[in-house]
């Protein structure tokens, strides 16, 4: 089953850095008990919807919806607190 992780981001669309490693923030909204929880991972994106496994909707600085999907890899969980 497909993932839907959402993130926001600081600049354009345009400029959104593809298939290299990123740390930061994604919210998991696959429906369930753990929708909208949050996580600091590692993990790469693609502006192709069927690149990586799961499904990225990015948001913008005011929370603004890019109408494009991506895709998402997720390479690490990061435990911030032990």
């Amino acid at each position: 089953m497909r993932k839907v992780f959402d993130t926001f981001i600081s600049k354009n669309f345009e400029e959104l850095t593809e298939d290299e490693e990123i740390t930061g923030i994604i919210r998991d909204l696959t429906p369930g008990r753990m929708k909208y929880k949050g996580i600091y991972a590692r993990f790469r994106i693609s502006k192709d919807p069927d690149k990586y496994p799961d499904t990225l909707l990015v948001r913008l600085g005011r929370g603004q919806l890019v109408d494009k999907p991506c895709s998402i890899q997720i390479l690490e969980e990061i435990k911030i607190f032990p």
